[in-house]
């Protein structure tokens, strides 16, 4: 069934477990997520970019019709789910890329912008407040810094307990991604979390506490993170590598014995290795079945 943030999130806050937000581009993500979920009968939220961005990225833009069409796809398949989905809007910038992807039919947004002022990304979190709770929308926005890379753990990009109690009194901002410690894409060390400042900032406010940059992470580390407070935690990067660990697996094999690899055998293949991946961090964020 197609939801918004709160519908799942705020559930998942007061019964102390974790649901995984997972990114997708293309079909057969959909799918895997969606089996995954089905299977443990688990609510989950889906992952989409600001696919019609004028300045977006080549490898991650859809022409209008594309993108449509697709979001048409993910719509109708959480619809028709029997568990909880949610369509959320990861990472965006701007306003009217919050706009684009609420007219796209998403239901939940997040607007990023913990790269501007305080004062800045006070004021445009609340511009997209405005206009997305009259669409039944949900908003998502960060403070203090998720960085790109593995080994900055400096302090001056966690989130403060001061800064997140302002910014949800100014903005009642649905959920919000903080920086404990915590990087987007590949490890090339082991993170240093802030175990104590989740639990503190769980207690300054009632909005439920997002994780970025969650691939690679072990079980316990998890299990610590969402028995201090986070929610909800976007998980991509190490999907992405599964599927395609899997399908190398497929075309090797397939070498080896002097066979030539189909693709549609090597598509079920990569849906399967991401799907199992979902599956099993869908039990290292403690989601309650339905």
């Amino acid at each position: 069934m197609l939801v918004n943030g709160n519908e799942i999130l705020l559930k998942a806050r007061e019964e102390h477990y974790g649901v995984g937000a997972f990114n997708v581009n293309d079909y057969g993500a959909v799918e895997a997520i969606l089996g995954a979920a089905e299977e443990t009968r688990t609510p989950v939220i889906i992952q989409i970019g600001d696919w019609t961005d004028p300045n977006a990225a080549e490898s991650k833009a859809k022409n209008p019709w594309d993108a449509k069409m697709f979001m048409n796809f993910v719509r109708y398949r959480a619809d028709i789910s029997p568990v909880p989905v949610c369509i959320h809007l990861d990472h965006c910038r701007t306003y009217e890329g919050c706009i684009r992807s609420i007219k796209l039919g998403a239901t939940s947004v997040m607007i990023d912008a913990s790269m501007c002022s305080f004062e800045e990304n006070i004021a445009i979190t609340k511009k997209v407040i405005e206009a997305a709770r009259g669409c039944g929308v949900t908003v998502e926005a960060e403070i203090g810094h998720v960085d790109g890379h593995a080994g900055d753990t400096t302090g001056k990009l966690y989130t403060t307990v001061d800064e997140a109690v302002r910014f949800y009194e100014e903005t009642k901002v649905d959920s919000l991604a903080v920086a404990i410690g915590t990087v987007h894409g590949i490890y090339a060390e082991e993170p240093v979390l802030q175990y104590d400042r989740i639990a503190e900032l769980r207690d300054a406010i009632p909005a439920p506490l997002v994780m970025h940059g969650a691939s690679g992470l072990n079980a316990e580390q998890y299990k610590k993170c969402v028995e201090r407070g986070i929610t909800k935690i976007n998980f991509a990067t190490y999907m992405q590598l599964a599927g395609a660990d899997a399908i190398e697996k497929m075309v090797d094999a397939n070498r080896a014995a002097g066979e030539r690899s189909r693709f549609q055998a090597l598509y079920s293949a990569g849906v399967a290795g991401m799907r199992a991946i979902v599956k099993e961090h869908i039990g290292y964020f403690q989601t309650k079945s339905i």
